[in-house]
């Protein structure tokens, strides 16, 4: 249960410091010039066989070597992808977004976690100017995501996180690290993104979040029996129940009830000329933001677990608050 807890908290905070390959499509300008170097692979597949079949890390480790250590061009499930590596790399990324770089989104995941833009509302094509458009700003306004904010939540978080771990560990020689591990980061979301705290509706959920992290990076066939046809299901059912839990949570805000939670503070958010955010709109958002903190975080707390355990020096160290490995 310790080594748990641990995990837990090395794994929130590493996250947030760790960063391996940052991609990010590049818009056409009309031409090819000053492309970094690399290869788009096969017509239409491109290199997505040896992305998605090969390992991840040999995948960018041999294109660093054969192309350059800093930055290489690729194609990956259909986009045209520039690979920016290494810490260098990820500063001047960072420090020039929304100067020399926009966010974009893979169209898998623009179809699963866009539902609620109409064709007439769609984004212009890929060689039209994109319009800078900020769609974080609803969350960051309330404040939650920052350190301060954060710290707040840390006594609650332990609190779920014991009585997580209370009820799956109690009584047992063993468990699976990773189910649990997915279980406790989806609650945890589940409590301070939405303020729900229904275990049986937490469960419902896990399953689909799985199919939606997977299907996030598959090519779009939505057809029975595919990858992105799972996907596309599961968003459909989390969707139907973030829009019953929506429902459910305007009532009590419209009595007066206190706003705890980043749902509750989309859901009266307004645009410059009052209008406030569909629910649709809303609960597409609102699973993004799930998604994002939910895979992640629990493969890193069980890969964590795993080498803590193989390393009884470190973990002893890590009890002890011993800061020099």
């Amino acid at each position: 249960m310790e080594i748990f807890a641990l995990s837990l908290t090395l794994a929130l905070i590493g996250l947030s410091l760790l960063l391996t390959v940052f991609v990010f499509k590049r818009r056409s300008d009309g031409g090819e010039t000053n492309l970094p170097p690399g290869s788009f692979g096969w017509p239409i597949m491109g290199e997505t066989i040896e992305f998605l079949f090969g390992k991840p890390e040999n995948f960018v480790g041999d294109r660093m070597k054969k192309y350059s250590s800093d930055i290489f061009k690729t194609k990956i499930l259909g986009e045209k992808t520039a690979v920016i590596c290494g810490p260098n790399g990820h500063k001047f990324l960072f420090s020039n977004e929304q100067k020399l770089f926009t966010v974009f989104r893979p169209h898998p995941m623009q179809r699963l976690f866009r539902s609620y833009k109409t064709a007439a509302a769609a984004p212009p094509p890929a060689e039209a100017p994109p319009a800078v458009t900020d769609e974080t700003k609803v969350i960051r306004q309330p404040g939650f995501l920052k350190p301060e904010a954060l710290a707040r939540f840390l006594g609650g978080m332990d609190a779920i996180t014991q009585q997580q771990l209370k009820i799956h560990l109690e009584g047992k020689d063993q468990i699976k690290a990773f189910p649990l591990s997915k279980t406790i980061t989806l609650t945890l979301s589940c409590r301070f993104f939405m303020g729900i705290d229904h275990p049986e509706r937490i469960a419902r959920l896990v399953n689909h979040f799985d199919d939606i992290t997977v299907g996030m990076h598959s090519i779009i066939t939505n057809i029975p029996g595919t990858i992105f046809y799972k996907a596309t299901k599961a968003a459909a059912a989390i969707r139907k129940e973030l829009l019953e839990v929506i429902k459910e949570k305007k009532a009590p805000m419209a009595t007066g009830a206190p706003m705890q939670d980043i749902l509750s503070h989309m859901i009266v958010a307004t645009d410059p000329a009052g209008k406030f955010m569909p629910e649709a709109e809303v609960a597409d958002k609102i699973m993004g933001l799930v998604v994002a903190g939910y895979s992640t975080v629990a493969t890193t707390i069980a890969f964590l677990m795993k080498y803590v355990g193989e390393a009884p020096e470190i973990y002893n160290k890590i009890r002890k608050g011993n800061q020099n490995f």
